[in-house]
């Protein structure tokens, strides 16, 4: 354990340099970094906006979550646009939570701490505010920051001391804080130093980060402590902290399961005399994914025409069924892989281990002779363009499903974007892209590609543009510019779409002057909304639910990409509806060619008559960890 505790003098000397922090003695009074250039004049848009963002707050502070983030841009220049947040500590209780951050934003941040600056933070025990002029929500950061320390030197063995306390952090950053999920990340925990004396401990970040920037900085947070009896980091992002005496609630402390002990080694068995191998579990090794060919010759019915699902760029789908019962999709690759084969074998190795309830799962594969074949999960009900413009079975998708649908896409396309493994740019989100379960949960298929095929790409530009018309961001369709944003781009397209009920290429065949990003925006702007919501929902939707959802849907199609909010926005905007939306700029239009609205087969893995969709349906992966 000693080895892993010299992280204090190591992180200690990397981080110290590039951070700016103030030290102090109390941890009881409020602590406070305020900007000493950025200020604004009394009584003006921004001083206006920024009680707004006061307001929203304090009157969501009794929120369960102890979290809350709140926006306002009213003006005319984005200069004038304030972004808020609080964050009450994990244990504490709502009146608590209500009373620190009233305090802060009707007493200290306006009046006594910090009048007329455009960026401040304040740390309290009990809660954290903070506010800028630029938006830093789910970024992760770590400057300015601050350093609280006990000036009480350690008795008795400090080596010891040292050492348990750096197992208790170990175990509330690697194990429990950065685990806590969407709603708290918040862990405590507590050691026995001697028979009289113990060491209580906490870590916290805000719940908008991702896993792996919440690791990083509660590791960097841990990196400045100095072996004292208690102290305490405060970084914009996230907050850790230790004592000899409680000073948090003991209920909070939840221990880490122990891990389970290692089962002995199962005879070794291929899928086709063990189909149960790749039933349900943490996929480690290539082998594990490895199905025989005549498993899935047997299973498809030797690829027959009727378990045939559909047809796309990568080849045809088959439904299948292994011997013990479970459905399968088989996808037949008719492409080519410019990989050698143990490297696609390892690609396939981490797309499988990309699992999330609103993506298509991959389960396996084949590769024997001629054949490269990929096997998916089964998804019972066909993919949501069958169900959005088919008459027959339009009624069936009413608001509530529809509202389902969008919220699903989104957590999928959040975790793609920051909560997975890998990086992963969709670059062909659509409705015949996303395929329904037999709940009408969504689940967003043919992410991952690239990894299996590689595209001719540099940092972020490709020469090779592939996709969906009508779905590609401008940036992206004239010039090859791919991004996160791009994604966000088609996912504004597809919430449009099933808000109206009507498909974007169509749309502008049948005879309307605008296309229907442009019919939106038109509709929006004239103050008419309505008219543009499918009519087969019209009078039985919750009307709170589409215009925010058409908000979302216009912020997300702007021509500007950095206009464009992240994923992460857009579920938090989903999941509150206390969060304030920015007005939409005019959507990024692309001028379309008859050429360009030609369909080809489709890659569905569900159920039903083949949708149909652009060839290469490839999508980005960089390999970053997380």
């Amino acid at each position: 354990m000693a080895k892993e505790i010299s992280w204090f003098s190591v992180f200690f000397s990397i981080y110290m340099p590039i951070i700016l922090f103030s030290i102090s003695k109390s941890s009881n009074a409020q602590n406070y970094q305020c900007s000493n250039t950025t200020m604004f004049a009394n009584n003006s848009q921004y001083q206006a906006n920024l009680n707004t963002v006061f307001r929203y707050l304090a009157s969501n502070a009794t929120n369960p979550n102890g979290y809350h983030q709140a926006v306002s841009r009213t003006g005319n220049t984005n200069s004038e646009a304030v972004y808020g947040h609080f964050l009450c500590r994990g244990d504490q209780n709502a009146t608590v939570c209500r009373n620190c951050v009233t305090t802060a934003t009707t007493t200290d941040l306006p009046i006594t701490l910090c009048p007329n600056r455009k960026v401040a933070f304040v740390w309290y025990d009990d809660c954290m505010v903070r506010y800028s002029n630029q938006s830093f929500f789910g970024q992760m950061d770590t400057v300015p920051g601050m350093i609280l320390m006990n000036s009480n030197n350690v008795t008795g063995n400090t080596t010891r001391f040292e050492e348990l306390l750096g197992n208790m952090m170990n175990n509330v950053i690697a194990v429990q804080a950065p685990n806590g999920g969407s709603q708290k990340k918040f862990a405590s925990d507590v050691v026995n130093f001697t028979t009289f004396q113990t060491i209580y401990g906490l870590g916290q970040c805000t719940p908008d980060l991702s896993p792996n920037d919440c690791n990083t900085c509660l590791v960097s947070g841990i990196g400045q402590f100095q072996i004292n009896q208690g102290a305490q980091v405060l970084l914009p992002s996230c907050v850790v902290r230790y004592e000899i005496y409680p000073f948090f609630n003991l209920s909070s402390v939840v221990q880490a399961a122990p891990p389970p002990q290692p089962l002995p080694p199962p005879p070794r068995q291929s899928p086709a005399t063990n189909p149960n191998r790749t039933r349900d579990e943490d996929f480690t090794t290539v082998e594990s994914l490895q199905f025989d060919l005549a498993t899935l010759q047997s299973a498809t019915n030797n690829f027959s025409m009727e378990n045939k699902l559909g047809e796309g760029g990568f080849g045809s789908v088959y439904k299948g069924t292994l011997s013990n019962g479970r459905t399968i999709a088989v996808k037949r690759l008719s492409i080519n892989s410019s990989q050698g084969l143990q490297e696609f074998k390892n690609e396939i190795l981490l797309v499988a281990k990309l699992q999330h309830r609103n993506l298509v799962r991959l389960l396996g594969f084949c590769f024997e002779g001629q054949e490269k074949l990929l096997v998916y999960e089964y998804i019972p009900n066909k993919s949501l363009d069958n169900f959005l413009y088919d008459p027959e079975t339009q009624g069936l998708l009413d608001w509530a499903t529809r509202y389902k649908i969008i919220g699903g896409i989104a957590r999928g396309m959040l975790y793609l974007h920051h909560d997975s493994q890998l990086r992963i740019i969709h670059r062909d989100l659509k409705a015949s892209n996303v395929l329904l379960d037999a709940d009408m949960n969504a689940k967003i298929s043919d992410f991952g590609m690239a990894k299996l095929f590689v595209v001719d790409q540099s940092q972020g530009n490709t020469s090779r543009v592939v996709g969906t018309y009508g779905y590609m961001s401008p940036e992206y369709a004239m010039h090859g510019q791919f991004s996160n944003k791009s994604d966000v781009y088609s996912f504004g397209v597809l919430v449009l779409e099933i808000i109206s009920g009507q498909r974007n290429s169509t749309f502008y065949q049948s005879g309307e002057a605008e296309d229907l990003l442009c019919y939106a925006w038109k509709q929006w702007r004239e103050g008419m909304p309505l008219e543009f919501v499918d009519p087969m929902i019209r009078d039985s939707c919750t009307m709170d639910e589409v215009m925010r959802c058409i908000h979302i849907g216009l912020l997300c199609v702007q021509e500007s990409a950095d206009e464009r909010p992240t994923m992460a926005t857009v579920v938090l905007t989903l999941d509150s509806y206390s969060v304030t939306l920015s007005v939409p700029e005019t959507p990024g239009f692309f001028i379309k060619s008859k050429a360009f609205n030609k369909e080809v087969g489709s890659d569905q893995l569900s159920s039903g008559k083949a949708a149909y969709w652009s060839v290469n349906d490839v999508s980005i992966t960089e390999p970053e960890p997380r």
